[in-house]
């Protein structure tokens, strides 16, 4: 399904612990979204670019991804080659429930830099263990009529064997993907990104790349299915989000992340999160 890319949206999951094994060979891309928990992604086979944040893979079979909540990502299907992943959703109450005061299972999803060492390429053992825990761990499904017994239990200790797993790979392997997002398309997110409570404009974006205005437009809205306009009003929002789970006020929350009418700020924050920033903050 090729969703509209008029603004990154927000999944939420419904269930403390998700997973799937998708395999799909019709149009299977997604425009930017983030999810409410944290992502488990293998990819398997197939031709796409994944893309998180400003970085654009293009994943090798036996990728393993992972995905905080804060982290906007989407997949690009290059053509009909059958397109091979498994999924996993957690969310971040499950991923405490797990973890140990010596050992935290999310790990792997914060203690990094956003937007960065995503991405680490299993070897053929690795990736064999993946499988094998995760068909374990599938076959504890509530949907699973013939699940075993004790699966309530078995579930959350395979969660846990699969995390541990997970977190070992991130530690011991490098993270020496290659960014395919063009330098120039990366350099304006950035800038966007630094300067929030600044006046932007389309022109002064391109003579900052030596480029001219319309390229630019042209190849942004290509390479992230977004507009200028829409992922400079994101970012804002979702730094304005950041602010008001850190305790700011709304007003101050409005000006911090970069908008100049207080009005604006209100209608953009409820047409984009479905609630108005008082509720959110409560």
């Amino acid at each position: 399904m090729n969703r509209s890319a008029i603004q990154p949206t927000l999944e939420a999951f419904s269930e403390d612990l998700s997973c799937s094994h998708k395999t799909t060979t019709q149009n299977a891309s997604y425009a930017y979204h983030r999810h409410d928990g944290c992502e488990v992604y293998l990819f398997l086979s197939g031709n796409i670019k994944l893309y998180v944040e400003q970085t654009c893979f293009l994943p090798a079979p036996g990728s393993l991804v992972v995905i905080a909540p804060t982290e906007m990502h989407r997949v690009v299907t290059l053509d009909e080659t059958p397109y091979d992943r498994i999924v996993i959703y957690l969310k971040q109450e499950y991923l405490d429930s797990l973890s140990t005061d010596g050992v935290d299972l999310s790990a792997c999803f914060f203690e990094r830099p956003v937007g960065t060492q995503n991405l680490r390429v299993l070897s053929p053992a690795a990736l064999d263990e993946f499988l094998v825990l995760y068909e374990e761990l599938a076959h504890t499904d509530d949907s699973n009529v013939a699940k075993p017994y004790g699966a309530p239990l078995r579930r959350r200790a395979y969660a846990s064997l699969l995390l541990l797993f997970i977190n070992r790979v991130f530690q011991n392997l490098p993270a020496n993907a290659q960014n395919h997002m063009p330098i120039y398309i990366t350099e304006t997110m950035r800038y966007i990104d630094e300067h929030l409570r600044e006046p932007l404009r389309l022109a002064d974006l391109a003579a900052r790349c030596h480029i001219s205005a319309n390229y630019l437009s042209t190849q942004f809205k290509l390479h992230t299915g977004l507009t200028l306009r829409a992922y400079q009003l994101d970012r804002k929002i979702h730094c304005a989000k950041t602010l008001l789970r850190r305790g700011y006020g709304v007003t101050e929350a409005c000006y911090q992340s970069g908008f100049n009418d207080y009005a604006n700020f209100l209608r953009s924050f409820k047409a984009k999160t479905g609630i108005s920033p008082g509720k959110y903050a409560k």
